[in-house]
């Protein structure tokens, strides 16, 4: 059944209205109007899916006030507010909501914006605190390799952001026959707690108590009491009645850090 253009009544032959001419003109398009499954005030023929939709032509699309969205793909005006519904409704009018929350982001350097890409950051640091120590590691006689522990620093951070830089200076010692020239090989470690933090192999310390300065940086990640070590290991060897010894110093500094634009 389609729809059919009704005929100018003015021009019936005789004034007289037939069957035929009703069954055309009203029961049948009435039929095809009761096809037609949109609402709404306009009864024009048409299917009762919209698919496809286009609105090329449309200038203003206005949203009734319904409430927030609480199925999956509806989009809805609630107050002032446009949101769509995904997982969770989010607000597309709003902007620079609070941080992991999606939204629209304007361009600045806060925590809570977009960055522009047009400007850079330095870091600033700032020492914090120092702590240090002086020790030795005891003797080595010929031919013992253990690890021995030359001096050790307490240090409590400020901040779980905080880095601390570890700095050490190490030199041998002689006792009994001082064999000239003789200069013994380590395995030198800075220790953060638990944490080995740098380790020097094969390090040649120097026959006086001016050393060499190794140096290592870690990040604590909590504010806890932390004992730092300096450590020696012989790993080499010379004649009898030598006995040799570590002397250092160990030094941790923490300093903090800010970024700034």
């Amino acid at each position: 059944m389609a729809w059919t253009a009704p005929r100018d009544w003015t021009a019936i032959s005789g004034g007289i209205v037939t069957a035929a001419s009703l069954n055309t003109d009203v029961r049948d398009n009435l039929g095809v109007l009761s096809t037609h499954a949109h609402t709404g005030g306009d009864v024009g023929q048409g299917a009762s899916t919209m698919t496809g939709l286009t609105l090329t032509a449309l200038g203003t699309l206005t949203f009734a006030d319904s409430g927030a969205p609480t199925s999956a793909g509806e989009l809805k005006r609630h107050g002032n507010d446009l949101k769509f519904y995904g997982t969770s409704a989010v607000n597309l009018t709003a902007a620079d909501a609070a941080a992991g929350t999606a939204s629209l982001r304007t361009l600045n350097t806060t925590s809570t914006t977009a960055a522009a890409g047009n400007h850079t950051h330095t870091v600033n640091f700032a020492e914090v605190q120092t702590v240090t120590d002086i020790g030795n590691s005891g003797y080595w006689a010929t031919g013992e390799t253990d690890e021995k522990t030359v001096c050790t620093v307490d240090i409590t951070p400020g901040a779980a952001t905080s880095r601390a830089v570890v700095l050490s200076v190490a030199g041998q010692s002689l006792t009994g026959t001082n064999t000239p020239g003789i200069s013994a090989g380590w395995t030198i470690k800075l220790k953060y707690g638990a944490t080995t933090v740098k380790t020097v192999t094969g390090a040649t310390v120097g026959t006086s108590t001016v050393g060499v300065t190794y140096t290592a940086e870690h990040q604590p990640d909590s504010t806890s009491a932390t004992t730092c070590y300096f450590t020696a290991a012989n790993t080499s060897s010379w004649g009898g009645g030598v006995s040799v010894n570590v002397r250092g110093s160990i030094g941790v500094i923490e300093i903090s850090g800010a970024s700034a634009v």
